[in-house]
């Protein structure tokens, strides 16, 4: 149901009333105060809640339904049509499926590929340490029966042996290092590059040729300092965003 605890609108404010009733409604949508397939208020209800115009509703709806956060059913109203969109916090190192269970959508992973492979100049420099093996694990990850992210993924092989014998489709990777190696893990570092998909990932991710995604680099570390993993995660641009908390430095 509608929640009565709503933030006004600022008639003095610069900002347009429709655009400050569009954040109010996108606000309650992302927050899970209005759920995915619940009815909105009625328009005459947000014109008497606001004291605001008839057209000023309208166009903070219309923006809405054009960005697929509300639908409109004839006869029946107008309702939370929210995407199953995958939010991940960057000051965090978290696994894909804790991430996401946090905020109650299902995943599943498909592992497609796990192979020893040579250390290379490239690797070692990452990793800043000679390794002689490691393991390319490439997974696909789901949220909510949808593709989200292509994952490569290097791990030195002996940091954690006989890693292909574990079940990484239904456990995570994390917690395997975790739990079974006892590798203590302390942080990453991440970096975030907007690029269009490569022509061997987009059949993967279920996008067209040339549509946008986010490429993301991972280097994690153990609390000795140590690298254990260097990821390369390509994110579908159009059912992915970052967030990151910011703080000012007095």
């Amino acid at each position: 149901m509608w929640n009565s605890k709503i933030s006004t609108i600022q008639k003095d404010s610069p900002v347009p009333l429709y655009y400050q009733l569009k954040e109010i409604l996108k606000n309650q949508i992302e927050s899970g105060e209005l759920k995915d397939g619940e009815m909105i208020p009625s328009e005459r209800e947000l014109i008497e809640l606001y004291q605001i115009s008839r057209p000023t509703v309208r166009q903070a709806i219309n923006e809405l339904v054009n960005s697929q956060l509300l639908v409109r059913r004839q006869g029946y109203g107008t309702f939370v049509n929210k995407p199953k969109r995958s939010q991940w916090y960057l000051e965090s190192l978290t696994s894909f499926s804790e991430e996401n269970e946090k905020k109650g959508l299902a995943t599943k992973t498909t592992v497609l590929t796990i192979q020893l492979i040579e250390g290379t100049m490239e690797l070692n420099s990452l990793f800043r340490k000679s390794h002689n093996q490691y393991y390319h694990i490439e997974r696909l990850r789901y949220v909510e029966e949808q593709p989200v992210v292509l994952v490569s993924t290097y791990i030195p092989c002996n940091l954690a042996p006989e890693l292909e014998k574990e079940n990484l489709t239904e456990n995570s990777l994390y917690d395997i290092l975790h739990n079974r190696y006892h590798l203590n893990i302390d942080y990453g570092e991440r970096s975030l590059e907007a690029v269009i998909v490569d022509k061997n990932d987009y059949q993967h991710l279920g996008i067209s040729p040339e549509s946008p995604i986010q490429l993301v680099k991972t280097i994690a570390f153990l609390e000795n300092g140590d690298v254990f993993e260097y990821s390369i995660s390509r994110f579908r641009g159009d059912l992915s965003s970052f967030k990151a908390k910011l703080k000012f430095n007095k």
